[in-house]
């Protein structure tokens, strides 16, 4: 990822790691955190970003924080 992906591109592909490790599909962690399938879909391709209640609801479903998915705190 780039700098230039900005802060949507960086939450979308922390997501997509978070997720991976989860060993979770979109589907299965809409279902999880009770976010939608498609809003899933925006975050991760980088198009939308997540509020942070929304942040929030899928850090849990994940086993992660909001940090982790925000990209705060990374050495």
């Amino acid at each position: 990822m780039q700098a230039s992906d900005g802060f949507k591109g960086a939450v979308g592909h922390n997501l997509k790691v978070a997720r991976a490790k989860a060993r979770l599909n979109q589907e299965q962690l809409a279902e999880r955190s009770g976010v939608s399938l498609a809003a899933i879909r925006s975050y991760e391709n980088g198009s939308a970003g997540p509020l942070l209640e929304t942040a929030y609801k899928l850090a849990e479903a994940l086993g992660c924080t909001v940090n982790d998915l925000c990209g705060f705190g990374e050495a």
